[in-house]
């Protein structure tokens, strides 16, 4: 089974790549804050989607966060670890 790490580049139902800068845990759940690349995969784009971990046979999926207050939870961890990125 694939663990996804900081840099991994994924590839979500959209067919968009996303970069992880971004990995955190709450209650009991890996979570993952990527940023969508370029067409050409070179740089990256504005868009963000925020992602859960689900292991289900094995085999690792992942699962795009649209629950306003699962993000809302969930914002305040990432922001954190941004800000620790950048100093």
């Amino acid at each position: 089974m694939m663990n996804i790490e900081l840099h991994t580049v994924l590839t979500l139902d959209d067919n968009e790549k996303y970069i992880v800068i971004a990995k955190t845990n709450y209650e009991g759940n890996a979570y993952d804050y990527l940023l969508q690349l370029s067409a050409d995969g070179e740089e990256v784009t504005e868009q963000v989607a925020i992602v859960k971990e689900e292991k289900e046979d094995n085999r690792l999926y992942i699962v795009e966060v649209n629950d306003k207050k699962e993000l809302d939870q969930l914002a305040p961890l990432f922001c954190k670890q941004l800000e620790e990125l950048q100093e």
